[in-house]
């Protein structure tokens, strides 16, 4: 591929990712009069990546950790953000977000398109430990923004999916796991001052009033 056949094929995929700047995710933002973008979720997703890896107890490839965050949701700027509790749109979510990505993807050099579609890839079939890591920091970004956004942007379907959410996915690492469940009493604090438990599942109540008595005994 010559030089400027590069430089076309690159603006006009620099064109199409811009477009995940105004995806907008369920998510609210501490602004209470606007949401937060896909693009805004994976630069956070970075940045918690950074501020982690010392702490990890496993050895990881952090540069492709980086990667993985950077484009793991770029075939939004195409499908759009599917809510987790959307059950029915996200039944073919991946083969939908992988046909898009192959499209944004379709010009750019050999090595380039075939990284970022690896990196997809390796990003959905959860198998590499940097995947694990990276789908581990996707899962602790969506209830930690509900957590900074004021509780009143949150409807049912947030009370309905929030508590405990997906937390097998940080199992298998000691300091993730010791995040998340810090995550978890941040959000028990949050719906306990706001007098919103009752929204909860009748589980989740039953764990956070024990959550609650056990740091009271304390």
């Amino acid at each position: 591929m010559k030089n400027n056949q590069i430089l076309s094929s690159l603006m006009q995929f620099y064109i199409q990712a811009e477009k995940l700047k105004t995806t907008m995710r369920h998510s609210w933002t501490s602004n209470s009069v606007r949401q937060e973008s896909s693009a805004e979720h994976s630069w956070m997703l970075t940045l918690i990546a950074l501020t982690i890896f010392d702490q990890l107890t496993i050895p990881v490839d952090r540069m492709r950790i980086l990667k993985i965050l950077i484009v793991h949701d770029l075939a939004e700027a195409i499908t759009g953000d599917i809510p987790a509790f959307d059950t029915m749109g996200r039944v073919h979510k991946i083969e939908n977000e992988k046909k898009s990505l192959w499209s944004i993807t379709e010009n750019l050099p050999a090595k380039t398109r075939n990284e970022i579609r690896s990196l997809f890839l390796e990003y959905e079939d959860k198998k590499t430990i940097e995947a694990k890591v990276s789908q581990a920091i996707d899962k602790f970004e969506s209830p930690l923004q509900h957590n900074i956004a004021d509780i009143s942007t949150w409807d049912q379907n947030d009370y309905d999916i929030h508590g405990l959410y997906k937390m097998e996915y940080f199992n298998f690492e000691p300091f993730l796991k010791e995040l998340r469940l810090e995550l978890e009493n941040m959000t028990r604090r949050k719906v306990s001052e706001a007098g919103q438990l009752h929204r909860f599942r009748p589980d989740i109540q039953e764990y956070y009033n024990k959550l609650d008595k056990d740091e009271k005994q304390q």
